[in-house]
């Protein structure tokens, strides 16, 4: 039994839609205050749901995060779609507040602004000294301190130059979380932090996520899409490891159940008899893994805001043969649910006390305004297919009152019932020892918050207690905390490290063998032979990361992968899929440095809709985008006075009969410069249609300027008529 729906509508009567009917009454929805908003959220039997803070102590929370001592640090995106026309979204007055519960009852009651007159700040990680922050218009990481503790941020420092960004918001960077290797992860790159500086590394791919970022308790990312429409993915193995292509969800997983009668999609399909919105996922992101010791019966599982249909989705995974397939936890229902058409859960976060919280932007539109037009242009094929269906919503919201409904912002929390909230904690002034105690803590935030904590910190006084705790605890979290924790302050001794590879839980010895990989990579012939006396290895997860470590060291030139390795680890679908990816990049060659350039970008955007392979990504019964490696623009060498229009000013409509996701390819001229645009051309050419010679940036510059005065997207019967 769950809780009613209820939908609450400014009249007393409203008809009742046929059933072969769009739900479009003629009414107007208002804004609940947080009491009523909570009677229409449905959860399991068993949990129950709180609203921590609400307006005005909170206002459009986009992300949030908690630093060691329990304060919940939120960015509130202030100027995002004020207005059907985005008036002033990237004005800098967003800001990231700080709030805290003083007197432990649940309920923040604490407000400061910690960063003021911001352009919608992205991401934030508290760690001990400082705060990490990310925001909107480029991809430099700045710390943020506070130096007189008043809970406002006093100065800053550049911690990782990055580059401007303007792409669109939905499409930037996101996510910054320490995972268990102690690399700070975003959505598109992986960073050493160094003395209070980020070094950059890539992830297998450009780009893993969209908006979001989570890990498990092995170092494993679960990312989304939210153009893609893919509440978890790329989640089979370590950050830094190849991203395999294989069929993650069971057959029913791509089903979304909405409680949510509201029709204000902009793609994912409307459930006409049960008068539900979505029968596809349409935006899913800010995800979370549940490591809570009060949530038992959901470790491990995955979390994902769906703002479109007002709901978290909850991901169950199970493993065979060390590869994962996730399942709908609550099959048939969601795990949250809403029917209030201004619940928008855009983010989720283990916090402290074991709970776990929901970010709700409250608002009306949840679409930037690329995909929110108002007006239908003349441009047929375009307006047949979608403008016109687009159009036709703006109408519809606006009528019912939503436009209107900004600024508002509830953050919930869910318990177990009977459930007691863990004491907020105080890590950020423990000493290093009491910190290496709280590895063995039963709450994953609570471990990786410790980690974070001594790696950053640089505290070597916490050494002799990390050993003890690798060679003899019980636990064996806290065994491979300890090791990583060990290895991030440079400390991690050959016998302690021998230790963990003969340990009796597979767990330990896959952590075990992939710290090893760094040292056999870096030439370390004994630990090479410690690895290949691993023979009799019969977990598939240990013998998946001996084959990675051999695979890494073959690559770097060091000995060649033990054939006893490669038999076992040959049966293993993941291992299979590696070995596949591997046979096809050296069949295809090495690519030209254009090329390469062309790869990053093609990863960072690309790839979220036209898959790794060239492909194409499917959602439901279609696909997001044509497959490019069937392109006739680019067969012969490729008609660049065509491609570079369609990345310029972006594709609209049916190409050749067939509609791929929302009918719309996004402009990339205000975001791309030529050479970038160029390059990715150059990468698709020469990888899937054997060009030669890459794309000469002047030729775009050329195809820019003769398209100057032009505003709407081509459509595929005017490309046709282009290349003639």
């Amino acid at each position: 039994m769950r809780t009613p729906i209820v939908l609450a509508l400014t009249v007393t009567t409203m008809p009742l839609v046929a059933a072969d009917k769009e739900w479009n009454p003629d009414t107007t929805f208002p804004a609940l205050k947080p009491e009523d908003a909570l009677k229409t959220i449905e959860v399991p039997k068993g949990y129950r749901l709180e609203c921590v803070a609400s307006e005005p102590m909170v206002e459009e929370p986009s992300m949030i995060a908690f630093d060691g001592d329990g304060a919940m640090y939120v960015c509130e995106w202030r100027t995002y779609m004020q207005d059907e026309h985005a008036t002033g979204q990237l004005d800098p007055v967003s800001r990231v507040v700080k709030l805290r519960d003083t007197d432990g009852d649940g309920k923040m009651d604490q407000r400061t602004v910690f960063i003021d007159n911001a352009v919608l700040p992205r991401s934030v990680l508290p760690m001990g000294d400082r705060v990490l922050v990310v925001f909107t218009g480029s991809t430099s990481v700045w710390s943020y301190f506070d130096d007189d503790k008043d809970g406002v941020a006093d100065r800053r420092e550049e911690s990782f130059k990055g580059e401007p960004d303007n792409g669109n918001i939905e499409h930037q960077s996101s996510g910054l979380i320490w995972n268990l290797d102690n690399t700070v992860c975003t959505n598109d790159v992986r960073f050493r932090y160094e003395g209070g500086k980020l070094v950059p590394m890539p992830h297998a791919t450009g780009r893993v996520s969209q908006w979001g970022l989570a890990q498990d308790g092995d170092g494993r990312l679960v990312c989304s899409w939210g153009g893609g429409a893919n509440p978890a993915h790329s989640f089979q193995l370590p950050a830094g490891y190849p991203i395999v292509q294989l069929k993650e969800h069971d057959d029913e997983y791509e089903r979304p159940w909405s409680a949510c009668p509201v029709w204000d999609f902009s793609d994912g399909g409307y459930d006409v008899k049960l008068q539900r919105i979505l029968t596809r996922f349409s935006a899913t992101c800010g995800q979370s893994v549940l490591r809570s010791p009060l949530f038992p019966e959901l470790a491990g599982c995955a979390a994902t805001c769906e703002p479109v249909g007002r709901l978290v989705r909850l991901s169950r995974f199970t493993w065979k043969d060390g590869m994962g397939t996730a399942h709908n936890a609550f099959p048939g229902t969601e795990f949250i649910r809403s029917s209030d058409a201004y619940f928008r859960p855009v983010w989720t976060a283990n916090g402290p006390d074991g709970g776990l919280y929901v970010a709700d932007l409250y608002r009306g539109i949840i679409q930037e305004k690329t995909w929110f037009p108002t007006e239908v242009e003349d441009n047929k094929d375009w307006r047949d297919q979608h403008q016109e269906r687009w159009v036709a919503r703006y109408h519809r919201v606006k009528k019912w009152g939503m436009i209107k409904v900004v600024r508002h912002g509830r953050i919930y929390r869910v318990m177990p019932e009977g459930g007691k909230p863990v004491a907020a904690p105080k890590l950020l002034g423990k000493t290093g020892e009491a910190l290496v105690m709280e590895l063995a803590n039963p709450d994953g935030w609570w471990r990786d918050t410790a980690q974070m904590l001594l790696v950053s910190r640089g505290d070597k006084t916490a050494v002799p207690a990390l050993e003890a705790m690798a060679k003899g605890h019980a636990d064996m979290n806290a065994r491979v905390h300890a090791l990583w924790t060990l290895e991030g302050l440079g400390e991690l001794k050959r016998e302690v490290l021998v230790g963990g590879l003969k340990h009796e839980q597979p767990r330990v010895r896959r952590a075990a063998v992939q710290l090893a990989e760094r040292r056999v990579v870096a030439k370390d012939a004994e630990m090479a032979t410690v690895l290949t006396g691993m023979k009799d290895e019969q977990d598939p997860f240990v013998v998946t990361q001996l084959y990675l470590a051999f695979r890494a060291a073959a690559a770097a030139g060091v000995g060649a992968l033990p054939e006893s390795v490669r038999e076992k680890a040959a049966v293993l679908p993941v291992v299979n899929a590696v070995m596949d990816q591997d046979r096809a990049a050296a069949l295809e060659g090495p690519l030209g440095e254009t090329a390469r350039k062309g790869k990053e970008v093609y990863e960072s955007l690309c790839i979220a809709c036209h898959g790794v392979d060239g492909k194409g990504v499917k959602a439901g019964d279609k696909f997001l985008a044509p497959k490019l490696v069937e392109s006739s623009w680019f067969a012969d060498g490729g008609n660049v006075k065509v491609l570079a229009r369609v990345l310029l000013k972006g594709q609209s409509g049916p190409i050749d009969g067939v509609t791929y996701g929302e009918g719309l390819m996004p402009p990339l001229e205000t975001s791309h410069s030529d050479e970038q645009i160029a390059a990715v051309l150059t990468y698709v050419g020469q990888r899937w249609h054997q060009w030669k010679n890459p794309v000469d940036p002047a030729l775009v510059a050329q195809v820019r300027k003769e398209t100057a005065e032009r505003k709407q997207p081509w459509t595929h019967e005017e490309l046709k008529t282009v290349a003639k």
